[in-house]
């Protein structure tokens, strides 16, 4: 591949995007943004890497989160969601990049119980319909959640959703955990995330919706609930 250099001189071997960002606050990368980028990066000869580890493997409705804007990555990375709890990693590196001896090492590449595992996992997904599901539970997740007075910013696709916290709510995730038992995810200074299991149920989605707003209720301050 060419050497590509930006404004500053830089040399680029490669550009990662995350097409919905995790740990970063569950902000969605448009389909005209992630088109720009494969463009930009077929152009100057750049590789493209989808950071799918924590959007991809059907979270998002789709199998891999950047099939949303109807690309390809030159390279894929995964992890978490290939064994349902059980370690593993791996990328995926398109064809016409070559392979050669020494390019990838790992140390416990090749373990036989986690490629048993990571086989399994896409089993359950293919017979039981999980990445439909995942898109048609998120989206009913989302127009619950939006109908929730004192949350704000709700967004996701698939099950990968967050919302932002206002100050009068800032113990929610700590109330939801100690008091009712419920774990969510969170991202700095005010988002908590959900991703739950691609599995998940209606009746266990309205649970938790009830119990959100049995939490949020216990933290309003009293002159706040009774405008309500």
């Amino acid at each position: 591949m060419q050497n590509y250099f930006d404004a500053n001189g830089n040399e680029l071997a490669a550009v990662i995007v995350e097409a919905i960002q995790g740990v970063g606050g569950i902000n969605i990368a448009t389909e005209s943004f992630l088109k720009l980028i494969r463009s930009l990066c077929d152009q100057h000869k750049v590789v493209m890497i989808a950071d799918e580890v924590q959007c991809g493997y059907g979270r998002s409705g789709k199998f891999f989160c950047t099939d949303h804007a109807g690309i390809n990555a030159d390279i894929y990375t995964m992890a978490k969601g290939m064994g349902n709890g059980f370690p593993i990693g791996g990328i995926l590196i398109a064809p016409h990049i070559p392979a050669k001896h020494g390019m990838l090492g790992t140390t416990f590449g090749g373990n036989h119980l986690a490629c048993a595992a990571a086989l399994g996992v896409l089993e359950v997904i293919e017979q039981e319909d999980l990445i439909e599901k995942a898109k048609q539970r998120g989206q009913y997740l989302l127009n619950s959640l939006k109908k929730i007075d004192g949350i704000e910013n709700i967004r996701g696709m698939g099950l990968m959703i967050g919302f932002d916290v206002p100050e009068e709510l800032k113990d929610l995730r700590k109330n939801l955990l100690l008091q009712h038992n419920v774990f969510t995810g969170e991202a700095k200074p005010n988002v908590i995330r959900l991703l739950p299991a691609l599995s998940i149920t209606r009746k266990q989605m309205d649970e938790f919706i009830e119990v959100l707003q049995e939490a949020i209720g216990e933290l309003r301050p009293l002159e706040s609930q009774e405008k309500h």
